[in-house]
């Protein structure tokens, strides 16, 4: 507004919103948006957010820990509430936590027994609705096929015959080494793999009665021919 006055200027400013009027006896300032100027770019580094602290109340004792601050951000700031957050790698389930407390569902992985432990502990502390059982684990951890390749299944026969003593892995009758059989405890055509720790030695007749079938089905026909001896016999 060249050729104006302080006083025309401060009247077009406050006509225009853009004058802020303080308390009684301090001097009015100018209104500033972020509209209007070019700002600052969004940074991807948090410096005001501290590490924890062995003292923290947070501290689970879990080696990679984050603070659930700085979750509480990348959550709200990458989701809306009602999406689902996924955590691969789960640790002591502070991205979980973090997801509950923004009303996100959420699902945590991790193959680590002191996670799941973790994960139950935090998760039964945060939440009256979470109970032990709400965290599902498996023994049955699925072995890698790519990589260590296993040798040709029936070169593992004398070791397995060591392992089980002589004794078949169905009847448990004992049998010269010449009549065991190697057998996969779950058959590869159902995703079973050639690892020592899915084969077993059976005998003859075992292993035509389980067929290309999972251990539990030749376990469930051994019972019942036991059943059926048994009252015969009786």
């Amino acid at each position: 507004m060249p050729g104006s006055t302080v006083h025309e200027r401060l009247d077009a400013l406050d006509a225009a919103g853009m004058v802020h009027w303080p308390t009684r006896g301090k001097v009015p300032s100018l209104k500033r948006y972020l509209a209007s100027t070019k700002g600052n770019a969004l940074d991807d580094v948090f410096a005001d957010i501290g590490k924890l602290e062995a003292s923290s109340k947070e501290k689970v004792g879990y080696p990679t820990q984050k603070p659930l601050a700085l979750l509480d951000r990348v959550i709200e700031a990458s989701s809306n509430p009602g999406d689902v957050v996924l955590d691969p790698f789960c640790g002591c389930a502070t991205a979980l936590v973090a997801a509950e407390n923004l009303e996100r569902q959420w699902v945590g992985i991790d193959l680590s027994p002191k996670a799941v432990e973790l994960v139950n502990l935090r998760l039964r502390d945060k939440a009256a609705l979470f109970h032990k059982e709400f965290v599902t684990t498996r023994e049955d951890v699925p072995r890698r096929t790519d990589v260590d390749a296993p040798k040709n299944y029936r070169q593992n026969a004398h070791v397995l015959y060591g392992e089980q003593e002589g004794h078949c892995g169905g009847c448990r009758s004992h049998f010269e080494f010449r009549h065991l059989e190697v057998d996969h405890i779950v058959p590869r055509s159902k995703g079973g793999t050639d690892h020592i720790e899915n084969l077993q030695l059976l005998c003859g007749h075992c292993n035509r009665v389980k067929g290309n079938r999972p251990q539990e089905y030749l376990l469930a026909q051994l019972a019942d021919s036991g059943v059926a001896a048994a009252l015969a016999s009786g």
